[in-house]
């Protein structure tokens, strides 16, 4: 992960999540901290699904970066 903190791609997110989940369990961070963390990751899946729902209606296979496609775009199938 390039840099500290930012999921680049899914991979990175679930690294991020997994650390948070060990620092709660150090104690280093708060249950109300995972928790933002926790719905800011489930507003990126709802985004991603939204995304891959849009393309099926329409027709097109969704080419999205963060879940392994090489770019952020919507390509024809």
């Amino acid at each position: 992960m390039g840099n500290k903190g930012i999921s680049k791609n899914i991979n990175d997110l679930r690294e991020i999540l997994s650390q948070e989940i060990d620092k709660l369990r150090e104690g280093k961070t708060t249950p109300a901290s995972i928790n933002a963390i926790t719905n800011a990751t489930g507003k990126i899946f709802s985004s991603i699904k939204l995304q891959m729902e849009y393309a099926k209606i329409l027709g097109e296979k969704p080419n999205i970066k963060f879940i392994g496609a090489k770019e952020d775009t919507v390509e024809d199938q």
